[in-house]
């Protein structure tokens, strides 16, 4: 694959994994989506050699940190002494400054005892990432166990790296299903690599403990498999296999798979099978332990299902839920879920979907597998939307989940916009600078209340969260060069 990505995807893919690294150490303990809990689950399979279930605990390093360091907003149900970041920085210098000793100083070997909280002022701590499936976990588990004696922040670093790693492998298998799609000296599939490599929001989903990452580039790797001519079964079934043993949500791999291979049954049906051979085993286990097939605590019967999509049609939940899905992809900041001004989000769901519905419309045929593709994300996300109401009577979930059809998104807008696809490269970029400066470090960092960050305050804040300049200069360097080498290399392709 390797020989195939030219030397200006590459850069793309280096400048990514730069500003992953920024986020991985800018981004505080514990900030990233549900990170607590995938550490747990990390740690429980270190220990333990066998997969967590919902009522097993946290061990009490975790819960320990999470006494003392400051929480995403989130998780502000929790209540003392687990303290937000607002609360946490309201505390006294020396307050603040015990708390962080005892984090810095705290033992390793607490990670090895689960005698943690079971609940917290009269709720629960639920292991509830229990409910993935483990692939991730088994490999983030070859990478931690070396580092068990480093402290708890220098692992949740080095597995940060590792998820964005992960995560970068969709901008190459991306490249390679563009170049499979347009014709040969299109400038569209370097397009597509810029567009994930500037795309915050991408860039925040990876940088976090969790199995989103290796979902990510496993599904970018399927849709290259699945714009390939010459793509065996044998192949599509191994990726079939590792992407469902990597989320659950993968499954509808399965029937984006049968409709694209209709034609192919022979080949479909072998591709099925060699993928349940390899994940659906763990599909199973949950069955045969009374757990739903997909391990997920909002799974409901498929009749509940299509109650709750007519209430959401009733009572207008779906365009609030398609508001919460589009934000949320677009840019969120972590698990405190600080947002952009309404308007930035206006320009950019409009460009964004005005630019891949103008890619289907003017290229059908090429660009029918990505299409495809998405069409399956959209119609989970709206699936798990429904779900999530039914449980929580919320509409919508969180837009993140849609980032393993990134891919796809990037070559129907690349085909939609053509060489404009530098404007909107370059307004990503804009919106990563903003977001960062105005209103992740500023608020992670004391300095202001939450969604009212001033760029002003980006070198207080910087001194507080411990960013190395270099690191921030480089963020910086890597966000705007990618839309200016897009500039750059325009003049050179057609599109």
């Amino acid at each position: 694959m390797i020989a195939f990505v030219p030397a200006r995807v590459w850069i793309f893919w280096v400048l990514f994994l730069v500003r992953g690294a920024f986020y991985s150490n800018m981004l505080p303990v514990w900030e990233g989506w549900d990170e607590y809990a995938h550490m747990a689950f990390i740690q429980h399979w270190i220990d333990y050699g066998t997969l967590p279930r919902l009522n097993d605990r946290i061990s009490r390093e975790i819960d320990e940190s999470m006494r003392l360091a400051p929480l995403p907003l989130e998780l502000n149900w929790i209540g003392p002494p687990y303290l937000i970041h607002s609360d946490w920085w309201a505390l006294s210098w020396g307050e603040r400054d015990a708390r962080l000793r005892g984090l810095a100083t705290l033992s390793p070997t607490l990670a090895h005892q689960d005698q943690a909280a079971v609940a917290v002022n009269g709720r629960p701590f639920v292991f509830y990432e229990a409910q993935q499936p483990p692939l991730f976990y088994w490999i983030a588990a070859l990478v931690a166990r070396p580092a068990a004696d480093r402290p708890l922040a220098d692992r949740i670093h080095l597995l940060r790296w590792l998820s964005v790693f992960l995560t970068s492998l969709a901008i190459p298998f991306t490249f390679l299903a563009a170049r499979a799609l347009f014709p040969s000296g299109s400038g569209a599939p370097e397009c597509c690599a810029a567009l994930l490599a500037v795309a915050p929001g991408l860039a925040i989903d990876g940088a976090r403990v969790a199995n989103d990452g290796l979902a990510i580039g496993l599904a970018a790797l399927f849709l290259w498999l699945l714009t390939r001519e010459k793509t065996t079964w044998a192949a599509a079934g191994v990726g079939l296999g590792a992407a469902i043993l990597a989320k659950a949500s993968l499954l509808i791999l399965i029937p984006i798979l049968a409709v694209i291979w209709i034609r192919q049954p022979r080949k479909l049906v072998f591709a099925l099978a060699t993928g349940f051979a390899i994940g659906g085993w763990w599909y199973i286990r949950n069955l045969l332990i009374g757990m739903p097939l997909t391990g997920w605590l909002e799974s409901v019967p498929a009749r509940t299902l299509a109650t709750s999509a007519v209430h959401l049609l009733r009572n207008g939940g779906w365009v609030n839920g398609a508001q919460t899905i589009a934000k949320s992809l677009t840019w969120f900041g972590a698990w405190s879920f600080m947002t952009l001004h309404n308007w930035m989000y206006l320009i950019l769901e409009a460009c964004g979907f005005g630019g891949m519905l103008a890619g289907l419309a003017a290229r059908r045929a090429e660009v029918r597998v990505p299409a495809v593709f998405l069409g399956g994300f959209m119609i989970a996300i709206a699936a798990g939307s429904a779900a999530y109401y039914a449980v929580q009577g919320i509409p919508g979930i969180p837009g993140w989940y849609l980032w393993p059809a990134g891919g796809a998104m990037a070559i129907l807008f690349a085909a939609g916009a053509g060489r404009y696809s530098i404007v909107y490269a370059a307004m990503l970029a804009l919106t990563d600078l903003f977001g960062v400066t105005c209103r992740m470090m500023p608020y992670y960092a004391g300095l202001a209340p939450w969604n009212h960050g001033s760029v002003s305050q980006i070198l207080p804040a910087m001194a507080r969260l411990n960013v190395p300049m270099w690191l921030a200069l480089g963020w910086i360097a890597a966000t705007v060069a990618i839309p200016l080498l897009l500039l750059q290399g325009r003049a050179k392709t057609r599109m």
